[in-house]
């Protein structure tokens, strides 16, 4: 497994971000815009760490970033027994997903020492690389973000980030949801409220920052002259 990760199927290094780094292409004027907002403005950087020979977009950290509950998964609705009596989710709608928290304080923890620190991984999840946060296999493919996938492309969770903590609170499904209201997060415990949530980022530079994310996708192909 160690091998696989690391071999060029998984780890090509072969993106836009990577030519330009190696001086063989240029950033639109977007696309570098986006990069300096990414890390300055928008702080990106702090925790999709940029920096190395070959950098990762992630310090491996785990983090809350208050993402809302995703209700369209099947996992809520999975709360009645089968046939041998088992349930997938017996506590139906009202479950709540710990990520790294629930971990810590269950049976698959190998360490019983860190059982104490669960409290304070309530809600935490691993910070993603962002290497191929855009790749798809057709265009039109519809991607999902973050634990639960309640975002549907790079613009939302851009947007998330930029006015979590600025747009008013709305219900799940109500009108605006995910442009000018955000749901409550799903684990409010440990939420990320120093980085994140009222970056005051323009519209436009939302939309920088997106195509920067897109530079980070393997494959890339300079146009032909």
């Amino acid at each position: 497994m160690r091998a696989f990760e690391a071999s060029p199927e998984v780890n090509a290094f072969s993106s836009k971000y990577d030519a330009v780094r190696a001086g063989t292409a240029k950033f639109s004027a977007l696309e570098r815009r986006g990069y300096a907002l990414f890390d300055g403005k928008a702080r990106c950087n702090e925790c999709h760490r940029d920096s190395g020979e070959s950098p990762l977009f992630t310090d491996f950290a785990a983090d809350n970033l208050g993402v809302p509950r995703n209700s369209a998964l099947p996992y809520y609705a999975e709360d009645q027994p089968d046939a041998a009596g088992y349930a997938i989710n017996r506590l139906g709608a009202s479950h709540v997903d710990d990520g790294v928290g629930a971990f810590l304080a269950g049976p698959e923890n190998p360490n019983r020492k860190w059982a104490e620190l669960a409290g304070s991984y309530r809600g935490k999840f691993q910070v993603s690389s962002l290497r191929n946060v855009d790749k798809r296999p057709r265009p039109d493919f519809v991607k999902a973000y973050t634990h639960n996938g309640y975002f549907k492309n790079l613009k939302e969770v851009v947007h998330f980030y930029n006015t979590r903590d600025v747009l008013p609170r709305c219900k799940p499904r109500d009108a605006g949801e995910k442009v000018t209201c955000w749901p409550a997060p799903e684990e409010p415990a440990s939420v990320n409220t120093t980085q994140m949530g009222h970056l005051g980022l323009s519209n436009a530079e939302e939309d920088a920052i997106v195509a920067f994310l897109k530079t980070l996708t393997d494959g890339y192909e300079p146009p032909a002259h």
